[in-house]
């Protein structure tokens, strides 16, 4: 094999594989990420000799950490010479990061430096009216990606490894391509290339499995880069279609979903294979804890478990979501203080009301008014739930609050014998999540109103009343 067939070779591969995989199109704006290192190098340098056949406007985008101090410098130095021999203009962005942000982003500080380099990325693109990002990610990178993954015992998603591309602007020509052969690439063409002194630092696991892994597994399989790469791909088109499967699942067992939180139905989830109720899932928590990275198998394994066994009442906690399940569904919440109108979710579970006067329940928002029967004008929502109450059967210092475990009423209809509310609410199927939430109107000599539920039958007026109150309240939408 010639020297020149070795760059054309190469070339045409990148040619094939943009063409194959809808990378790109012709007329692109492309920023390339060039670090300075070889991979982002011969990407640029394939893209420059294809961008004719091609005619995409290039330009380099190199962001600098400073992590490494002067190399960090001449890094950036380095990629500026790169734009001028290339004829491609640079632009270069200087990011600086601590560690205690990305501590407090909860995330490791590749991850944050990660993160931050592609919204770099992003605003030079937006910057200049590009259409795509193209980075030099190699066959390599993916194998050990592919082994990072499997070592974390990941399922499909962390297995499928690098997608060739990401969303609608950021694509990965060289995925293909394994390392040795950009090494060979770059020494036809005789492209020099900086190189990062941190790549050989054990304490991350990428180098260490750079430097020893992959090295011993290439004795027992040459081809190792190549199977991994392939079985990446196969993977990939598993993990797309059972995603689709189980966004139809979802919809299917989903009952309800608000600001308030998700809620399933057991019955339907079950009705799907595991593997696709562990995705829906995995699908909701992220969605709730707004967090794109998968909960670990064994929490939503518990959570399954629990929900198989069909006993209700329990709670998990995973994050900032409280998971558990409630007779037939499965439910979904924040755990933080939610605001509603302006009113906070608060500790606060008991206010006073005057008669006449009004409240708004900061639980729900709903508004509770109380009024003597001659003056009803204080509260006239056409259709807001009201009772009435005798008003010589209470001592008129009436507050609202929230149930209290050991409250007892007589519920209206029981002939006048007592009950616990909890088992009330257990008789109506009222879900443990909800019930805290129902305003309870009380006076010194008891509850008065299970809000918009249930009246007790010991304040009713009678053939004796002489005066009555009425308690309003506008239901839940």
């Amino acid at each position: 094999m010639t020297h020149s067939s070795i760059v054309l070779k190469m070339e045409e591969q990148v040619h094939r594989h943009i063409k194959t995989r809808n990378l790109l199109s012709p007329g692109d704006r492309i920023v390339v990420a060039v670090s300075g290192g070889p991979d982002s190098v011969a990407l640029l340098a394939c893209l420059v000799a294809l961008s004719t056949r091609w005619n995409w406007d290039l330009s380099i985008g190199h962001v600098n950490h400073g992590l490494r101090g002067a190399e960090s410098e001449g890094d950036a130095d380095f990629v500026e010479q790169l734009g001028s021999h290339f004829g491609v203009p640079v632009n270069v962005r200087e990011v600086r990061l601590k560690k205690q942000d990305a501590k407090a982003a909860k995330q490791s500080f590749q991850a944050f430096a990660r993160k931050a380099r592609y919204h770099a990325l992003a605003n030079m693109v937006m910057e200049c009216g590009a259409t795509k990002i193209a980075t030099g990610h190699t066959a390599d990178d993916q194998a050990e990606t592919v082994l990072m993954w499997m070592l974390r015992g990941s399922g499909t998603g962390g297995l499928g490894g690098i997608p060739p591309k990401r969303g609608d602007d950021i694509v990965r020509p060289l995925l293909n391509i394994p390392r040795n052969d950009i090494m060979a690439y770059l020494a036809e063409r005789q492209l020099t290339y900086r190189m990062d002194s941190s790549n050989s630092q054990s304490v991350y696991l990428r180098n260490r499995l750079r430097q020893d892994l992959m090295p011993r597994l290439k004795v027992y399989s040459p081809g190792i880069v190549h199977i991994l790469s392939r079985q990446a791909e196969i993977i990939r088109d598993d993990h797309a279609y059972l995603e689709h499967v189980a966004a139809k699942a979802f919809q299917q067992a989903c009952v309800s979903e608000d600001e308030r939180g998700i809620q399933l139905d057991r019955t339907a989830l079950l009705a799907w294979p595991m593997s696709i109720r562990r995705r829906v899932v995995r699908h909701v928590l992220q969605k709730m804890d707004g967090n794109m990275q998968s909960s670990r198998f064994d929490i939503i394994q518990r959570v399954l478990d629990c929900v198989e066994q069909g006993q209700s009442g329990w709670t998990i906690s995973i994050n900032t979501v409280d998971v558990g399940q409630e007779y037939d569904r499965l439910i979904f919440s924040k755990r933080e203080t939610v605001p509603f109108n302006n009113v906070s979710v608060s500790p606060l579970r008991e206010i006073g009301v005057e008669i006449p006067g009004e409240i708004v329940w900061p639980l729900t928002g709903q508004r509770l008014a109380v009024s003597m029967k001659y003056d009803q004008n204080i509260f006239s929502q056409p259709h807001s739930l009201a009772m009435e109450i005798d008003a010589d059967s209470f001592t008129p210092e009436l507050r609202v609050r929230s149930w209290r475990s050991g409250d007892v009423f007589c519920p209206k209809g029981l002939g006048g014998r007592q009950k616990k509310l909890q088992d009330f609410f257990s008789d109506i199927k009222l879900p443990r999540s909800q019930r805290e939430k129902v305003p309870l109107l009380v006076a010194p000599e008891g509850i008065l109103w299970v809000g918009g539920l249930r009246e007790d039958e010991r304040f009713q007026p009678s053939s004796t009343t002489t005066s009555v109150v009425i308690a309003s309240m506008t239901p839940l939408s």
